[in-house]
């Protein structure tokens, strides 16, 4: 596959120093606006919401009991509930394959899940190799059940990629720790080579490889922790941080954004092309103006927001207290809905350069989606084949 992320794909158009050493940001928060562009949605869980990603039917969630949820034409609604073992553990991360068509999600005790939206069939694969730590992030590329190539994160700084075999099964390769044994909470993947991770210790490092080998490319400066990141290419990194901080990579320095005036932590970051988005603490969001500028919305909401993710019908932001955020992208008329959001502010919507469509998927939008299948994924070990 080339260069294009997943959500490159998704959407078809239809319209200085070495690294480690700082620099002096200049790039605060471009403009703050108090009008926000963001509705509140009516959300069909109290629970945490930790994460959010882009697919062919529109944008999912993933959080705590082991919801997973999905936008659908009439509103958001629960499409996992309990998670994949139907115990209730607590969901961190989710990713979409390159088509869209399915999604994966990892949490506690080892749980890992795959959501396929077509056959709406439910796989369990939780603890791989008898791994039970919580799994703190996954991604993915490759195309849903045929070529799918996922890596798993977790608490003790482990890394696991599983590629899928032309029987079905998952063959997991071996596990390595990329950056020692702190809590590795992020990892983004530009193809099936070509990736980043960051650590709760500072690290920040890269690989082309697949994950075999991995290379630290900073960040020494760093005093604050780090939470997520984003990765457009080797050149072409973004950290969410503490302190109101979003780092840029351009592939030689490290340079530190504060992008919040009141210094509030930065919980989650997305990027599409020049595109991007940020949330944290105290219900803000924040989105990418250019390299170093990033424009702050002040919300209706204070709670914390730990998942975004740009879309190609709503751009998504979630939270604690199952808190939803979301923005009609051009040619979505939220307004058309079924008057199941609270609006929070302006009307008005960025327009972007991004005008989409989805790709094509057999499934109405207005059609709800649920687990007709629920069946137990098999993992074979690369050492014994």
């Amino acid at each position: 596959m080339s260069e294009q992320t997943r959500r490159d794909v998704l959407r078809l158009a239809t319209a200085s120093t070495t690294a480690g050493v700082l620099t002096i940001g200049t790039g605060t928060a471009a403009a703050q606006s108090t009008d926000s562009e963001w509705q509140r949605a009516e959300s069909p869980t109290g629970k945490a919401l930790n994460d959010a990603v882009d697919t062919a039917t529109g944008p999912f969630a993933a959080g705590a009991d082991g919801n997973v949820l999905a936008r659908r034409d009439d509103g958001w609604q629960k499409v996992v509930s309990y998670g994949p073992q139907a115990r209730s553990r607590r969901l961190t991360g989710i990713d979409a394959t390159d088509d869209g068509k399915a999604v994966w999600f990892v949490g506690g005790s080892g749980v890992i899940g795959e959501y396929n939206v077509e056959t709406r069939t439910l796989t369990n694969y939780s603890a791989p190799k008898g791994k039970t730590s919580t799994w703190e992030d996954c991604a993915v590329r490759g195309t849903a059940g045929e070529n799918e190539r996922v890596y798993f994160v977790n608490g003790s700084g482990e890394l696991l990629v599983g590629v899928r075999q032309d029987g079905g099964a998952m063959k997991y390769e071996k596990v390595i720790k990329p950056g020692g044994g702190s809590t590795i909470p992020a990892i983004d993947f530009t193809t099936r080579e070509a990736g980043h991770v960051c650590s709760t210790s500072q690290f920040v490092a890269e690989t082309f490889d697949g994950g075999s080998t991995w290379t630290q490319i900073g960040i020494d400066f760093a005093g604050g922790a780090f939470f997520d990141l984003a990765s457009r290419g080797k050149k072409d990194v973004n950290v969410a941080a503490g302190s109101g901080i979003i780092y840029r990579y351009d592939g030689f320095r490290w340079t530190p954004h504060v992008v919040d005036d009141k210094r509030r932590a930065i919980r989650a970051v997305d990027r599409t092309d020049a595109a991007g988005l940020a949330a944290g603490d105290g219900g803000s969001v924040y989105e990418r103006q250019s390299a170093g500028q990033w424009k702050q919305y002040e919300t209706s909401v204070e709670t914390k927001l730990d998942g975004v993710a740009k879309g190609s019908t709503y751009d998504v932001v979630v939270g604690d207290g199952g808190t939803i955020l979301e923005r009609a992208v051009d040619g979505v008329d939220a307004d058309a809905e079924d008057g199941n959001t609270t609006d929070t502010g302006g009307n008005t919507t960025n327009s972007t350069d991004d005008t989409t469509t989805m790709l094509s998927i057999d499934i109405d939008d207005d059609e709800p989606l649920s687990v007709e299948r629920h069946v137990d994924g098999e993992w074979l070990d690369a050492s014994e084949m």
